[in-house]
């Protein structure tokens, strides 16, 4: 680990800015902490940085370049150095968180996950990446990058004890521990989240859990993420390179307005419960709260979608970015 990148101090204050962290709650080393302080401080830094901090994919369509680069420099210098409002994907949301828990102190690593893809009911290969926080003798899952279905909490890695994604939805998650169809060898088994709509009889689809996607639980290396990166950044099969998403999660304090939330402010984060997300996917904005659908807005061109990205993300594109897109398949026209 001694090689592993870390942040300054003064690069940790700047990212505890951008996800708005009251400075009287910034801790700097966790080493000195009892076990259930370090989960409690985990526990605010995973909120904050879920609420913060996008889960999109834009550099792929709005760039002229539409490199992803996931070194940790690099991500700082997109996500966090000031005026940035951008956020990344998973292999970036989770490599810069990661380096950031690495720097406070924590005994964390990377793991590869594949997502279950529920049109063919088979994992695909590895193309997401997840977070492991070791506190005590527990294992916890920590994930700030598969979007509004991702937990908001440490997960433990515990074999079926399910939890409500968010305290105020019907929606539940767990992580099981079994082998997956695919696999030739049976004995073999991975970390499985599953999430599951809402209780129903028997058989009814939304009452069954359904695999979000399967982890392991031993450490990927940065050359490993590296990697990975190709599959979401590079292939013509991923949706990644066909649609555009961003999404971030609110907070039961927000303003419950007509139009959507309200910008999110340090109090509304610091004081507030996760209650839902807002989400842009392709052409259809639509915000989602306490299991409901508060607001949808069918976007219908590329200055209506732009406009989207400033009032409810707060990105400007600017010329070059939005010119970039002409002519793609992710266009509204």
């Amino acid at each position: 680990m001694a090689d592993r990148p870390r942040y300054s101090r003064e690069q940790l204050e700047q990212f505890f800015s951008r996800i708005e962290l009251p400075e009287n709650k910034r801790v700097y080393s966790v080493k000195e902490l009892c076990v259930n302080d370090k989960l409690r401080y985990l526990t605010l830094l995973q909120k904050h940085t879920l609420v913060r901090i996008l889960f999109e994919n834009l550099t792929l369509h709005y760039s002229w370049h539409r490199t992803i680069n996931v070194r940790p420099q690099h991500l700082y210098n997109k996500i966090v150095r000031p005026p940035s409002q951008r956020g990344g994907y998973c292999m970036e949301n989770n490599s810069l968180f990661h380096t950031v828990l690495l720097s406070l102190g924590y005994n964390v690593f990377m793991a590869g996950a594949r997502v279950y893809d529920k049109e063919t009911d088979k994992y695909g290969g590895f193309s997401h990446c997840v977070n492991i926080i070791i506190l005590g003798e527990t294992k916890f899952l920590v994930d700030v990058g598969f979007g509004a279905n991702g937990p908001v909490t440490p997960f433990p890695l515990k074999h079926d004890a399910p939890e409500r994604h968010i305290k105020t939805s019907a929606v539940r998650i767990r992580i099981v521990h079994e082998s997956i169809p695919q696999a030739v060898d049976q004995s073999q088994k991975v970390w499985i989240l599953q999430q599951r709509l809402r209780e129903g009889p028997s058989g009814h689809p939304d009452g069954e859990w359904t695999p979000l996607y399967c982890f392991v639980d031993f450490e990927f290396l940065l050359e490993d993420i590296r990697g990975m990166n190709l599959s979401p950044w590079k292939s013509p099969s991923s949706w990644f390179t066909q649609k555009i998403v961003l999404s971030r999660f609110t907070t039961d304090t927000e303003e419950d307005g007509a139009e959507g939330p309200g910008a999110s402010s340090e109090t509304a984060i610091d004081e507030g419960e996760i209650d839902g997300a807002l989400i842009l996917f392709q052409d259809t904005l639509k915000w989602r709260r306490d299991g409901e659908t508060k607001f949808e807005i069918k976007l219908q061109n590329e200055k209506h979608r732009v406009e989207a990205l400033r009032k409810y993300f707060g990105i400007e594109l600017d010329v070059e970015d939005r010119e970039a897109i002409r002519g793609t398949v992710s266009e509204l026209r």
